[in-house]
């Protein structure tokens, strides 16, 4: 097949998060299965350009309105992926260039000062830009439209409504990657990005008199997927479907959850060079010695001996990192190190800082976004600490378990899906799962994993099985390929 990949996020060139490794992850895993498959993302002011790459001798123009001039000139950059052309499948990365809306800022969505406040305009240009270069790749065109979260909707949006007959008909898919970002905007958008005034009703782009973006792809496409069973199963509930759960409803019939999965060839601490010692499965007590002195000795931790708990994430309300701050002083008191690595809002930026210096020498913060560190840190850690109050897959728990880091994470979302409580007595399980996101059943988690950490064989066996938990995209890029197919 020939599938187009919309995303404002790609690993290796620009991304903020889960989103742009999951795009690249799941990529490539269906390049390896033979498919053609062209992703199509911005060039952005901060994108990593490898030196391998060209730019098209002449780009695309991009309708973004109904006006004679309502049109960006836009060139394309792009790279090729021969690392999975054996399978006779292609990976091409196009990357939109245009200076004025990407190119001469440096953030994705907002920089110092704020978000930025053309986004809308920003990814408008992004979707029809992205079906204008697969019409240039493909003659007849994709055989699939796949749109990653709001940035991506209006290509779906623009296919169904705006581009003729045999767009309309090109199979669609939506996953919605993070349901608290949807892309809402003043109706004056629908004139200003060419959508058609008849998409505007309760049941497709109109919600509280606004235009959602996300909700007019949600009833536009084929197919919407999210990135979880459970997450799937959540979002149609009151109360976490952030407004839209009586859409998802109706719109249950087409909804799927598919489980994340990671590149395991990056996430690897048999080839991880960043890493103080190399290990697997049957070294990785060793292994893990090795990197946690080199980790307590980075961060001025003051006991090699200690459980060490660790949390890596972006620093807001959903990913419960208050929760966390709230339980550090019980956590020190039991004997624990912990290490803490993000960035974000500011409030919980100052909460780590705070934490630091209030038990110096027990707790460490780095306020960064850093994915050396972020290695190390899985690599160094005993336990990875994910307190999400909600999550739509998280991706965290799973790089976590490749090092042997055994996640402590909440009964939500995707955490629900790919953490399985351990037991020590029976030999099963590969984590330890919080009751709810609450501090009191946190401190419940805590204790069970504190009380595991003194077992140390079945600790070690624990480990073991974390790191040979299958996470590969293998099997969800085959359940990607089932609902492309009609």
């Amino acid at each position: 097949m020939r599938i187009l990949m919309i995303s404002s996020e790609v690993e290796t060139f620009a991304r903020t998060g889960g989103l742009g490794d999951v795009v690249y992850g799941l990529s490539r895993a269906l390049a390896r299965l033979g498919h053609e498959v062209c992703v199509v993302t911005p060039l952005y002011g901060t994108t990593r350009v490898p030196g391998a790459h060209r730019f098209w001798e002449s780009g695309i123009l991009a309708r973004t309105g109904w006006g004679h001039d309502d049109v960006r000139a836009c060139g394309v950059c792009e790279v090729t992926d021969e690392s999975v052309t054996s399978s006779g499948g292609s990976l091409r990365f196009c990357l939109l260039a245009n200076d004025y809306l990407f190119g001469a800022r440096q953030g994705i969505y907002g920089d110092a000062s704020g978000t930025f406040g053309d986004n809308e305009l920003r990814f408008a240009t992004l979707s029809r830009g992205a079906l204008e270069i697969a019409a240039r790749l493909w003659e007849g065109g994709p055989d699939i439209i796949h749109a990653h979260d709001w940035h991506a909707a209006l290509s779906i949006i623009y296919a169904r409504a705006t581009m003729g007959p045999a767009w309309a008909r090109v199979r669609s898919i939506f996953t919605v990657h993070n349901l608290a970002y949807q892309g809402v905007c003043g109706r004056d958008v629908l004139d200003r990005l060419a959508i058609p005034r008849e998409l505007f009703h309760g049941m497709c782009l109109e919600h509280d008199g606004n235009v959602n973006l996300l909700k007019g792809a949600v009833a536009l496409a084929d197919v919407v997927s999210t990135v979880s069973p459970t997450y799937a199963r959540e979002i149609r509930r009151p109360g976490q479907g952030f407004y839209l759960d009586w859409f998802f409803r109706a719109h249950a019939g087409k909804l799927i959850g598919i489980a994340n999965g990671i590149d395991e060839e990056r996430f690897n601490p048999r080839t991880e060079p960043r890493i103080a010692e190399k290990y697997d499965e049957r070294t990785v007590w060793k292994g893990k010695w090795a990197c946690k002195q080199a980790l307590i000795h980075e961060l001025d931790l003051d006991w090699p001996d200690a459980p060490l708990f660790a949390c890596v994430s972006r620093l807001t309300d959903q990913k419960g990192i208050d929760l966390l701050g709230e339980a550090l002083g019980a956590l020190v008191d039991r004997g624990a190190r912990v290490v803490l690595v993000g960035t974000g809002d500011a409030k919980l930026e100052e909460l780590l800082h705070h934490a630091s210096l209030r038990f110096a020498g027990h707790v460490a913060a780095r306020i960064a976004f850093d994915s050396a560190l972020a290695t190390r840190v899985y690599a160094g850690a005993d336990f990875i600490v994910v307190p999400s109050r909600f999550e739509p897959c998280g991706l965290t728990q799973l790089y976590a378990m490749r090092f042997g880091a055994i996640p402590i994470v909440t009964d939500v979302g995707g955490l629900h899906d790919t953490v399985e409580p351990a037991n020590l007595a029976l030999g099963t399980g590969t984590g330890f799962v919080a009751a709810s996101p609450s501090v009191v059943d946190l401190l419940v988690a805590f204790e069970d994993a504190l009380g595991a950490f003194l077992a140390r064989g079945a600790f070690n066996e624990l480990r073991q099985r974390a790191m040979a938990r299958d996470s590969s995209w293998a099997t969800s890029a085959r359940e990607y390929v089932r609902i492309y197919t009609p």
